[in-house]
């Protein structure tokens, strides 16, 4: 059992440094993915699936931010 409590006191400690890292991948990710989807590159219709791809992995990107805040200071 204190195996246990020794890997939750552990990511305990990592949890702030993920959440930055989420944070800054999802605003790194959200910028490119707008301009792709932005009005003028909209007839490519490559550079609108980039940029959805982009805006997709930006969305999970701040849920996992969101998540590992959560479980971080409310569940521990």
């Amino acid at each position: 059992m204190s195996l246990f409590w020794s890997i939750i006191d552990f990511l305990k400690g990592t949890t702030s440094f993920f959440i930055v890292f989420n944070i800054i991948v999802a605003i790194v990710l959200l910028i490119p993915g707008l301009i792709l989807i932005s009005k003028k590159n909209r007839e490519q219709k490559t550079k609108k699936v980039v940029g959805m791809v982009c805006l997709s992995i930006s969305l999970l990107a701040f849920l996992g931010a969101l998540s590992n805040t959560l479980s971080s200071y409310i569940a521990f």
